[in-house]
């Protein structure tokens, strides 16, 4: 069976079972309000994290503009305090491809981890894993059922996180994860993914960046063209 739940920041290895999600604690009373301008809802305990959420959800929408979708698909984006049981306690958000539901961890939780891709946590960064998971919704909802490997999801997910950071904190993040981007598509694999998230994640941007067309690329990511499908 394969895994069902796309996470971002954990270091873990390849579970092939399903993760079932639990009943999280929140900090009050939850509530949701709407993104001006796009359609996505963001619930959350605490209301003044809102537009930045928004911001992110608004950079992956912006990056994946040209992504069909539903006049009337909107996305929802909950803001938790903890992940689903079954993730590794540094992963910061994650998006269910069944269920299409999709967590990210309350920002002044993430600000509490100190660094993340090896630079200070921020605002700004946490913005970033708005637009890691929204990026994974988005790939959910054009795939309408068929499925998609994990390290392709992710390939398109983290492009759309570095390509729409800030160009300071991205150098800086890239910096702190040295290397050349995979030599070879092959190379874009869950094996990969699995052994270290964020190598594959610095590594799959500078790999796009290495595209004559960009676009044309993910579009075949999202097909299926680049990374085979595991089998069961």
């Amino acid at each position: 069976m394969r895994p069902n739940l796309h996470r971002l920041g954990a270091r873990v290895g390849v579970s092939l079972g399903l993760l079932v999600f639990v009943a999280l604690a929140h900090a009050g009373p939850r509530t949701q309000a709407a993104c001006d301008g796009i359609a996505v809802r963001v619930e959350t305990a605490r209301p003044d994290t809102v537009a930045a959420a928004c911001e992110g959800a608004r950079d992956a929408l912006g990056f994946l503009h040209w992504l069909p979708r539903e006049p009337d698909d909107g996305l929802r984006i909950e803001l938790v305090d903890a992940m689903p049981e079954g993730l590794r306690p540094d992963a910061v958000g994650c998006y269910a491809t069944k269920s299409r539901r999709l967590m990210v961890l309350e920002q002044h939780l993430f600000m509490q981890r100190g660094s993340w891709f090896g630079v200070p946590v921020s605002p700004r960064l946490w913005r970033a894993v708005v637009a890691h998971e929204v990026a994974h919704a988005l790939v959910g909802c054009h795939l309408q059922g068929r499925a998609l490997a994990g390290a392709a999801h992710e390939y398109v997910a983290y492009v759309t996180m570095f390509a729409t950071l800030d160009a300071g904190t991205r150098a800086a993040a890239l910096a702190a994860l040295p290397g050349s981007g995979f030599t070879h598509d092959a190379e874009i694999n869950d094996f990969r993914y699995a052994f270290d998230p964020m190598l594959f994640g610095v590594e799959s941007y500078r790999h796009w960046l290495r595209q004559s067309d960009g676009v044309a690329f993910l579009r075949s990511v999202i097909r299926g063209s680049i990374v085979p499908e595991m089998p069961p």
